[in-house]
């Protein structure tokens, strides 16, 4: 998504940590049929469908602190720091995020996905707000955002700067969208992708026998 003008290399960073997710749960999603996508592994775990609707519900959250952060920026003398790097809590979070992880870790009831669409409507709805996410990444540029603190729609005793909410994000749909292949790696085969391709063999070969 260009926007005229290039991107700090650490903003570039950034958005194609948002494409590469982008194209993670889409692949995700198409191997699996919509009783897999919403099949829990087992109690107490998430199924496909509630780890994508979780990052739709975290995006949403946390994009009108994002626009309320870069409208303050825009308010400041233009200073893009040469390096950009994240403070004491944004380092945190990405080390404790980043997968493969050992952990759970229990989430906050507004981010507990409740009620959701289809496979393909969840599916878009977490393209589209990425797509919002790479356009605040665009509009971040030239911003001093080591300067802008946001705090956590998680916990509101957490804080960090803009810059380190920008890594922090990516991160974090590294760590459900792999939590959603584990999920995927222990459906049963009625319900993927070698199901659906076992089908489409059959089809063909059906299709080819005469009369």
């Amino acid at each position: 998504m260009r926007q005229g003008h290039a991107l700090h290399p650490r903003l570039q960073v950034i958005e194609k940590e948002l494409a590469a997710a982008t194209t993670r749960a889409a692949r995700l999603v198409d191997k699996v049929d919509e009783i897999g996508f919403r099949r829990r592994p087992e109690s107490g775990h998430w199924a496909i469908a509630e780890c994508l609707e979780h990052l739709n519900l975290t995006t949403r959250a946390h994009l009108p602190r994002i626009d309320e952060a870069l409208e303050i920026g825009r308010l400041l003398p233009a200073r893009s720091p040469r390096r950009l790097r994240r403070d004491f809590t944004g380092w945190l979070l990405c080390l404790i995020w980043e997968p493969p992880y050992r952990h759970r870790m229990a989430t906050t009831a507004p981010f507990v996905p409740g009620s959701m669409g289809s496979r393909a409507d969840v599916l878009a709805e977490f393209v589209r707000l990425q797509q919002e996410l790479t356009t605040r990444v665009y509009r971040a540029e030239g911003v001093d955002l080591t300067s802008l603190a946001i705090v956590s729609p998680f916990d509101g005793r957490v804080s960090y700067h803009l810059y380190s909410c920008l890594r922090v994000l990516p991160t974090h749909q590294r760590r459900h969208l792999w939590q959603g292949e584990q999920v995927l790696a222990r459906l049963p085969v009625a319900h993927t992708e070698t199901r659906l391709e076992a089908r489409g063999a059959l089809w063909l070969e059906e299709e080819r026998e005469p009369g």
